[in-house]
């Protein structure tokens, strides 16, 4: 009797046991990390209210989690086309988030799919449009050869306008190289090796201009020693030195007098 008793207890505890865990899970909902919970219920209602990071209980009710840290997404081979008609395909990265404020819109939009749906379909759907938009505006050249930057920020600009209103916030996007064909390879090519000409060429320029000057400097420091000495020269001639060098010059030589073409030396006169 005792027995059966005590056995009837330990399934009653185990019964109860079960219970609890299953209702915890039922129960309770875990939110991740950087990431928000819509609550809604069965019927469809929605609770304006989101479920923050942590254990939350939500009853009967059902959760959808949104990622609010940053997500980076690759979207591997979207098709573009250039203005001057190449086809070709890219891989975008771009980093997002959610605006944790309009969750429950998001949800009451989208319905009951993860963020990672999202980002397969409607966010994907929409890089590719606005990727072909804007890279039509450009040649497969501009792209490879130096205006790449330029469409990436224009990318950037008009996906994150694109998708703001539901939520989404895009903060970087990344375009990989294109794939080109043979043809456009080869006028890659002459456009690197003109470029690099031009640059020997300017180079070249450049050293001539720079050994011009240095002669043109050298010259010029010339001109203005001699200058220099000259006018040291010009200085140093005084009256007196004059006179001093004419005493001598009658002293050794004597008087001369100019009669007709002809010069006579005196002596000591």
């Amino acid at each position: 009797m005792k027995r059966t008793k005590m056995i009837k207890n330990i399934l009653s505890l185990v019964l109860v046991a079960v219970i609890a865990v299953i209702a915890a899970f039922v129960l309770f909902e875990r939110i991740e990390n950087g990431y928000v919970g819509v609550r809604y219920s069965i019927n469809g209602g929605v609770r304006d209210e989101t479920l923050g990071q942590g254990i939350k209980f939500v009853g009967l009710d059902k959760v959808t989690q949104y990622p609010i840290r940053l997500q980076t997404i690759q979207a591997e081979n979207m098709s573009i086309a250039t203005s001057d008609g190449k086809k070709t395909a890219v891989n975008i990265k771009y980093d997002y988030k959610i605006d944790p404020t309009k969750t429950s819109a998001m949800f009451k939009e989208f319905g009951n799919i993860t963020s990672a749906d999202i980002e397969e379909g409607w966010l994907k759907s929409k890089l590719q449009k606005e990727a072909r938009e804007v890279y039509s505006k450009y040649t497969i050249l501009d792209i490879l050869s130096g205006k790449s930057s330029e469409a990436e920020a224009q990318l950037l600009t008009n996906y994150s306008k694109a998708v703001e209103t539901k939520g989404f916030v895009v903060e970087d996007v990344t375009v990989g190289v294109p794939e080109i064909d043979e043809e456009t390879q080869k006028s890659i090519d002459a456009i690197v090796l003109s470029g690099q000409e031009n640059e020997k060429a300017k180079l070249d320029a450049e050293t001539k201009k720079t050994q011009a000057d240095a002669k043109a400097y050298e010259t010029t420091k010339q001109a203005e020693a001699e200058a220099a000495s000259n006018k040291k020269i010009a200085d140093s001639i005084t009256e007196n030195l004059i006179k001093y060098e004419e005493a001598q010059a009658r002293k050794e030589h004597g008087w001369v007098t100019v009669n007709g073409a002809s010069a006579v030396i005196k002596e000591g006169e």
